[in-house]
């Protein structure tokens, strides 16, 4: 008796055992996977459920980080939505030469979330910068971007604000 007791637990653990190694099995390959997505646009209505997975897309390079390289602003097919890229991986950098160029990006979806706190400190700040009448038009789309930003939490119900941008690993230009 105490043998078929013995046998029966080894049998049952070696089953959940073997079920709970396929089901991380099953959820590693899942987070390889790439997430279907070819324009901006279907980038950032994936982006919140899909941080951390990787995506190609295209877009057409508005602005390279004059300073590093390290940065590129990407704009979709109709000039009003962009993303940011970072050069990580494979790409050491993005040449200025690329601006106004298509490029295909290969790269993982990233969240920066931006706190109440931090809002309301950058707030403060474009308000005295207002304030010494240095601002003008800039520190108006900055309070408009604020308003914004404060209008989503809302309506979203968060304590934070997310800006979605890729760590790219790779890039071809598009002919």
């Amino acid at each position: 008796m105490k043998k078929l007791l013995f046998v029966a637990i080894a049998a049952l653990s070696v089953l959940v055992s073997c079920n709970q190694t396929n089901k991380k099995r099953d959820t590693k390959q899942e987070e390889i996977e790439p997430v279907a997505a070819k324009t901006i646009s279907q980038v950032m209505e994936i982006a919140a459920q899909n941080v951390g997975k990787e995506v190609f897309f295209q877009g057409m390079v508005q602005h390279v980080c004059a300073h590093s390289g390290r940065r590129a602003i990407l704009l979709d097919e109709t000039g009003k939505l962009s993303i940011r890229v970072e050069a990580k991986g494979e790409i050491n950098g993005f040449n200025r030469e690329l601006s106004g160029s298509t490029i295909a990006v290969k790269g993982t979806i990233a969240e920066q979330r931006l706190s109440e706190e931090t809002i309301n400190e950058y707030e403060a700040k474009v308000k005295a910068k207002q304030d010494a009448e240095e601002g003008g038009k800039h520190c108006a789309a900055e309070m408009t971007n604020i308003t914004k930003m404060r209008d989503w939490m809302k309506e979203n119900n968060k304590k934070f604000y997310s800006i979605y941008f890729i760590n790219g690993t790779s890039y071809e230009i598009v002919e």
